[in-house]
Order: structure tokens, then sequence, then C-alpha cells
């Protein structure tokens, strides 16, 4: 005699990534210290946990370097933003840490 067990295996992963790609992140001072202006920046999530930094000017896109998600808090931090975005803000756009294997 054999037993069933039915199992409901769920289709969709628990982990949603919001359909838009592209997300305003807000403004960051540029230019030298006395003549500073306001410039706006957006963050664009690629595949594979991978972020660009996309910043418009006169109708144009220009990209900046491309960076792993482990790398994007650092990169954050090293650019004076006007106003601070926190991590939740950076999970509502799908960004997911690694994190790093420490052998004993």
């Amino acid at each position: 005699m054999n037993n069933v067990i039915y199992v409901k295996f769920p289709k969709q992963s628990k982990r949603k990534l919001p359909r838009q790609r592209v997300f305003y992140i807000g403004q960051y001072y540029a230019g030298p210290p006395l003549c500073q202006s306001l410039e706006k920046l957006w963050l664009k999530r690629k595949p594979n946990n991978r972020w660009v930094f996309q910043q418009k000017c006169y109708g144009r896109v220009y990209e900046w370097e491309e960076y792993d998600g482990d790398d994007l808090l650092d990169v954050l931090e090293g650019i004076p933003m006007a106003e601070e975005i926190t991590i939740d803000d950076l999970l509502e756009m799908g960004w997911y840490h690694s994190g790093e294997v420490i052998p004993i």
C-alpha cells in the first residue's frame, strides 16, 4: 500500500522585484565647494544584482560606472546626497546583499 502526500509548491518566488527598473534616488551636490549645484540622480537595476547610476542632462541620459550589489552601499556613502537613502528604500528597489562567508 502506498501513501500519497500532496505538496503544494509555490509557483512564484517569495521575493518579488518591482516591475520598474530605474528609480529616482534624490539629489546630490555637484561642483566645487563654493559653487555647488543640486543634480538629480537615478539608480538603474540590471540583471544579476548589478546597479548603475544615471544622470539626465539636456535630454540625454549618462550612465556612470556599473557596481555590484555588495559595493552599492559603500558607493552611496561616498556621494554627497541631499537626503539620506535607507536600506529599506534599496530593498524596495530590489537590492539584496549576498553577504560573505567567513571561514572558521
